[in-house]
């Protein structure tokens, strides 16, 4: 039953994604866009990973409803570590971190825990890093910015080509202790900042203060 459902959810990807936005709606608001939500949860990490099933993740989840849209949510969440680093699935769970659930947030949070540092070096969760550090609470962001900062070697995360957008954005998006803590780390290493094609952004947000 399960194959049957996903292969015809797989036929529905392409169709879906050319709707109208009236149609789409028109559909979304029937029995079949249940059925639609329902087979989205159950299928939702191949969903996410394909190339057009992201984008009706998306749309499902802005569409789905009360516990519909609730699970479509969990079940990205669940697999929010490895969508992350997937070149689509990232999409989704930064569509997730956009809506700022806060049971999502937190439950994205726990999901990233202490891998920070490595989803920061990476093109792909790069990217998604930097969308928590726009969105977290203040004890979440803490969380990035001190798995950033206590990494051995810290002058080769300032200077990683993917990293260093994520430092960039941590300095954005901090205040306070947190801000001047990552401040801090920063400032034994300015010397390279300067002289790094990659690092010039950093050392203008330092020199700023």
């Amino acid at each position: 039953k399960l194959v049957v459902c996903y292969g015809i959810l797989v036929i529905l990807l392409d169709f879906v994604i050319l709707l109208s936005s009236a149609m789409y709606l028109l559909i979304y608001s029937t029995l079949f866009g249940q059925f639609i939500f329902e087979a989205a949860a159950t299928h939702c990490f191949e969903m996410a990973i394909h190339r057009h099933g992201c984008c009706v993740l998306q749309k499902c989840i802005t569409s789905a409803r009360g516990e519909y849209q609730a699970k479509l949510i969990v079940e990205v969440c669940a697999h929010a570590f490895q969508l992350a680093q997937d070149p689509f699935g990232n999409y989704v769970v930064q569509y997730v971190l956009d809506q700022k659930i806060p049971s999502a947030n937190a439950h994205l949070a726990s999901q990233f825990e202490g891998s920070y540092v490595y989803l920061s070096k990476q093109k792909v969760s790069s990217n998604v890093v930097e969308k928590c550090l726009k969105v977290f609470s203040d004890e979440d962001k803490a969380a990035i910015v001190f798995d950033l900062i206590s990494v051995p070697h810290f002058e080769q995360l300032l200077q990683d080509p993917f990293a260093n957008y994520v430092i960039h954005t941590a300095l954005v998006n901090s205040r306070g202790h947190l801000h001047n803590a990552l401040v801090e780390a920063i400032r034994p290493h300015e010397e390279a900042l300067r002289t790094s094609p990659c690092c010039k952004r950093i050392s203008r947000a330092i020199s700023r203060r």
